[in-house]
C-alpha cells in the first residue's frame, strides 16, 4: 500500500465563450442570436494575456468592431506570426473555417457579428448574382460605417427584450450587406435594388407589421409575404416611407399609446402591453424621445385622474 503523497488533481479547464475568450474577465458579455446572424457585446478593461485556440468549423464568418484604442494581438498563421493594433472603429475580419490561434492582448470594446454560412449564401441570391466566396480585409482596415452601425447595435443590446427581433435583424442585413459588397463579391443587381414598394406591397407590409409584430414575426417572413427577398425589402420600404420598419413600427406604436392616454383609463402599464412594449419603463423611453414628453405628463395634460397613470 503506498503512503506517498497524492498526485495533484488537474485544474479543471477554465470555461471559455462561443469564442474562445474567457468570458469570467469580460466587463461586458453578451451574446444574441437570431438565427442566421449573432451579435456579440465583448469588453475587457485589463490588459489581460489570453490565447485563443479554436478549430475550423462551418460557422461562417465571424467581423470584429473595435470601438476603442489600445487593443493588440498577435496572430499566429502557420510559420508567421502577424502583429495587429486596433483603433477605433478598426476591424477584423476571421473565417471561421480555417483553424484560430491568437495572443490577445487585452483592453478590448468590441461588437462582433457572426454571420453564418446560411446568411452568405442568401445574399447572393438576395442580389442575382453569383455566391459571395469569402471575406477579407486589410490587417490595419478601419471601417467609419461599421462602426457607427456598431455603435447603434451598442446602445441597444443590453436591452434586446425591449428592441425586439426587427432592429436587430436590420442591423444584421445592413452590416452583413455593406460587409459582403464591401469585403466580399456581392454586387448591387441593377434598377431593381434602387426601387420603392409598389402602393399593394406598402400596404400588405404594414399590415403584416402590425399584425404580425406581437407575435414575433421576422423581416423575413414579411418580406417572403410579399414575395420579395429580406434586403431589398428593407431598402424598398425605407425609400417609400423614409423610415426602416422597426422606425415606422414604433412610431404606430406611439400614436396607438398616444389615442388609449387620451382616451382610455387603462393604466400605463396595461397600455405598454397592449402597444407591444416590453413594459412601462420601455414605453416611457421611446415616448420621450418621440413625443417629447413622458406618458405620465401626456396624460396629465389630457385631465385623466392620477390613478390611471
Amino acid at each position: 500500500m503506498s503512503t506517498g503523497p497524492h498526485p495533484t488533481a488537474a485544474a479543471p479547464p477554465t470555461p471559455k465563450d462561443a469564442l474562445g475568450c474567457v468570458s469570467g474577465k469580460l466587463r461586458k458579455d453578451i451574446e444574441l442570436d437570431i438565427g442566421d446572424i449573432r451579435f456579440y457585446r465583448k469588453c475587457m478593461d485589463e490588459a489581460h494575456l489570453d490565447r485563443v485556440a479554436m478549430p475550423a468549423s462551418d460557422r461562417g464568418f465571424l467581423v470584429g468592431i473595435s470601438l476603442n484604442s489600445g487593443h493588440r494581438r498577435n496572430i499566429f498563421n502557420g510559420g508567421r506570426t502577424i502583429a495587429k493594433r486596433f483603433e477605433s472603429d478598426s476591424i477584423y475580419i476571421r473565417d471561421f473555417s480555417e483553424d484560430y490561434c491568437a495572443d490577445l492582448y487585452g483592453n478590448f470594446d468590441f461588437v462582433l457579428v457572426e454571420l453564418s454560412q446560411a446568411f452568405i449564401a442568401r445574399l447572393g441570391d438576395e442580389h442575382g448574382g453569383p455566391g459571395v466566396d469569402g471575406l477579407t480585409c486589410a490587417l490595419e482596415q478601419k471601417d467609419p460605417v461599421l462602426g457607427h452601425l456598431a455603435r447603434a447595435m451598442d446602445g441597444n443590446l443590453a436591452h434586446y427584450g425591449e428592441l425586439g427581433s426587427l432592429f436587430a435583424e436590420q442591423m444584421g442585413v445592413i452590416m452583413g450587406t455593406h460587409l459582403a459588397q464591401r469585403y466580399g463579391n456581392l454586387r448591387e443587381r441593377g434598377p431593381r435594388a434602387k426601387g420603392a414598394l409598389s402602393h399593394a406591397h406598402e400596404a400588405r407590409a404594414k399590415e403584416l407589421l402590425i399584425e404580425r409584430s406581437r407575435q414575433g414575426a421576422s423581416i423575413a417572413e414579411v418580406a417572403s409575404e410579399c414575395n420579395l427577398s429580406r434586403g431589398y425589402f428593407i431598402r424598398a420600404f425605407s425609400r417609400t416611407t423614409g423610415q426602416t420598419p422597426h422606425q415606422w413600427l414604433l412610431e404606430q406604436r406611439i400614436t396607438e399609446a398616444r389615442q388609449l392616454i387620451e382616451a382610455t383609463d387603462l393604466t400605463l402599464t396595461e397600455i405598454a402591453s397592449f402597444c407591444g412594449f416590453a413594459d412601462q419603463s420601455h414605453l416611457n423611453r421611446v415616448f420621450l424621445k418621440s413625443v417629447g414628453t413622458s406618458p405620465g405628463a401626456w396624460r396629465r395634460a389630457a385631465g385623466l385622474p392620477a390613478f390611471a397613470i
